[in-house]
């Protein structure tokens, strides 16, 4: 499609060279062809995009600009919807009709299963789906259009992989829009998912998990998030859309990610722990504030003692 052709359809004001565009996704992962998604002026030279969706913005740029007055959240599921309906972009929802197979579990449309894999009944699996070598997905799961699975890659009973992101946009006319993602989910070699956990498919990117990572029970990955190689994540632990987790992460229980963060290698996220901010490479973080783990400790002992003293 047209970078004119796409503005027309949306109502937005585009300056500059037309191109064609191929994709979308976010400003430092877009292609060339892709239109890529600008939340601030600095991102405009972070891209190789030659076409960017933007806020208003005046700047000295040969890039293509494509300026909505909307939301930026608002802007993407509006450019999405235009560049599905053209068949530019894929369409991920779970499809309306599936054949039931002899070991009693449903599929969609191209999809690869390897001969060695075991599914189990009841199981759901969506369109373009491939499932690797030795893979295990246990009862009752669903396997969201567009996932990839590697080798030797374990899901537990009842969870959801390549759910639809839980990305929302709010317009003050239409209330607010909710947006299934257009990304696929990838699955690294030799992961193991444990049951009632929930991973998002992309929304304009991938959601990807690396290769030997423990994923426990009752966990919550959110869309566009991308972690790494021998990470540990235990249960009861929510990540947010967008953030990055570096190898060999461990996320104790009940830890909370905010979105956007990046946490670097051999990081160790202690239980109940808010992570609100990036944390560089090695740090053990703990408590509401994601702050280090010694000097947390302190800061509590110091907090204590000074209430005994009040008490004497």
């Amino acid at each position: 499609m047209k970078a004119s052709e796409l503005a027309g359809r949306l109502g937005y004001d585009i300056v500059g060279t037309d191109h064609e565009i191929t994709g979308i996704s976010y400003a430092a992962e877009a292609g060339v062809r892709d239109l890529a998604v600008i939340k601030n002026r600095t991102q405009i030279r972070q891209t190789q995009a030659n076409v960017l969706l933007t806020p208003p913005v005046i700047t000295d740029t040969d890039k293509t600009l494509i300026m909505s007055y909307d939301e930026i959240e608002m802007a993407v599921v509006r450019a999405c919807s235009v560049l599905a309906e053209a068949g530019v972009l894929a369409d991920y929802g779970l499809p309306e009709v599936l054949e039931r197979t002899e070991d009693r579990f449903y599929t969609g449309l191209r999809v690869k299963i390897s001969h060695s894999a075991k599914i189990y009944p009841g199981v759901v699996i969506g369109n373009d789906v491939s499932i690797g070598d030795n893979c295990v997905i246990e009862p009752f799961t669903v396997i969201g259009s567009g996932t990839v699975l590697a080798d030797h890659v374990f899901i537990g009973s009842g969870s959801k992989i390549g759910a639809e992101s839980f990305y929302h946009a709010y317009d003050e006319w239409e209330g607010f829009s909710h947006f299934t993602g257009c990304g696929r989910t990838w699955i690294g070699e030799g992961t193991h998912i444990g049951s009632q956990s929930v991973v998002q498919r992309g929304t304009i990117s991938d959601t990807v998990i690396g290769s030997h990572c423990m994923i426990g029970n009752c966990i919550d990955i959110g869309h566009d998030v991308k972690i790494g190689n021998h990470c540990k994540i235990v249960s009861q632990t929510g990540i947010a859309g967008n953030a990055i987790l570096g190898n060999y992460v461990t996320v104790y229980g009940q830890a909370g990610i905010s979105n956007n963060v990046v946490i670097g290698d051999y990081v160790t996220v202690k239980p109940k722990t808010i992570v609100s901010r990036s944390i560089e490479d090695g740090q053990v973080v703990f408590g509401y504030f994601g702050r280090n783990f010694n000097e947390e400790l302190e800061l509590a002992a110091k907090i204590r003692r000074f209430f005994e003293r009040k008490e004497d």
